[in-house]
């Protein structure tokens, strides 16, 4: 079978070759408009083409791939697997439509070994849920230059930007919805821990009406022994749907931190933290990516 080159989805999408090739390969500032580069791609797609990335490595020095790294263990409970999926998959579809290839690997959060992903020569990578003990042991794998952009982890190192949740900012106004009440508060387990007691610290009321998230029974028994009448507020909305099996969910506040409020129970108020978070991490790779862009300032980007 023919392998197709640009000179076919040029003649397909009725533009130059040299068209083709900005837009395939994503070179910067060439005055484009949207409709081609749609058509171009469009036209791709269908005479599913398939780059050759070791000869646009070679010219570019680029490789046009992108790591996204999680964090797991063995035997995690199902809502800590589907943390991410949302995030993780609009993610996916941002960096394709841009033209680059996306590498996912999970990564031991015990004893993490990246060595074969730092191997495969990524253009940037998306580093998610670090343990803060770890995170040079991974990060020192990728060489100077390579964009790495953390979420949903606190790192003090002002040479990498994260990406976290506006934790206070939702926290507000879950509270303003229950300022009438006594609350305690359910909050998802994070392998790093440092974000973990930033979240604590935002909340701001006795451990003894915080709950981590580890176990859906010890999170049931928690539930049970608050007062009457006390409200709850919970960090992501697969922990607040279990927490409405055991708890009228009418009085539950879920604050969204995975994207997926269909899961959200019935009655039960809903305050988003994660709406944009793959939009702005994107976003946030594409500046890095481009070395004279302008930056942010700041190196904590939050997100709601």
């Amino acid at each position: 079978m023919k392998k197709v080159t640009i000179k076919d989805i040029a003649k397909e999408a009725n533009v130059s070759t040299a068209t083709v090739s900005y837009i395939l390969n994503n070179v910067p500032k060439q005055t484009i408009t949207d409709e081609t580069r749609c058509r171009v791609l469009a036209a791709a797609e269908r005479l599913n083409y398939v780059p050759n990335l070791a000869a646009r490595s070679l010219v570019k020095r680029k490789t046009g791939l992108i790591g996204i790294l999680i964090n797991r263990v063995a035997g995690e409970p199902w809502w800590r697997r589907l943390r991410y999926a949302d995030m993780v998959n609009r993610l996916e579809q941002l960096l394709t439509e841009r033209g680059y290839h996306v590498v996912l690997s999970s990564i031991d959060a015990e004893k993490p070994k990246v060595g074969i992903i730092a191997e495969r020569k990524l253009d940037g990578v998306f580093l998610i849920d670090v343990k803060e003990e770890h995170f040079y042991s991974i990060s020192h794998h990728f060489p100077a230059g390579v964009p790495l952009v953390v979420i949903d982890s606190l790192v003090e190192d002002t040479l990498f930007y994260k990406v976290i949740h506006d934790v206070k900012g939702a926290l507000e106004s879950a509270q303003a919805w229950n300022a009438d009440h006594d609350c305690y508060y359910i909050i998802e387990s994070y392998y790093n821990e440092p974000y973990v007691r930033a979240i604590k610290d935002v909340i701001g009321v006795a451990e003894d009406r915080i709950h981590l998230m580890e176990d859906e029974g010890e999170m049931a028994e928690f539930i049970h022994k608050q007062p009457a009448g006390c409200k709850g507020i919970i960090f992501n909305e697969f922990v607040g749907m279990l927490a409405g099996k055991y708890v009228d969910p009418s009085h539950l506040t879920i604050i969204s931190t995975s994207g997926c409020p269909e899961v959200v129970p019935a009655r039960a108020k809903y305050v988003s933290a994660a709406a944009s978070k793959s939009q702005v991490s994107f976003e946030l790779m594409m500046q890095l990516l481009k070395q004279d862009a302008e930056l942010p300032t700041d190196k904590y980007i939050k997100v709601k």
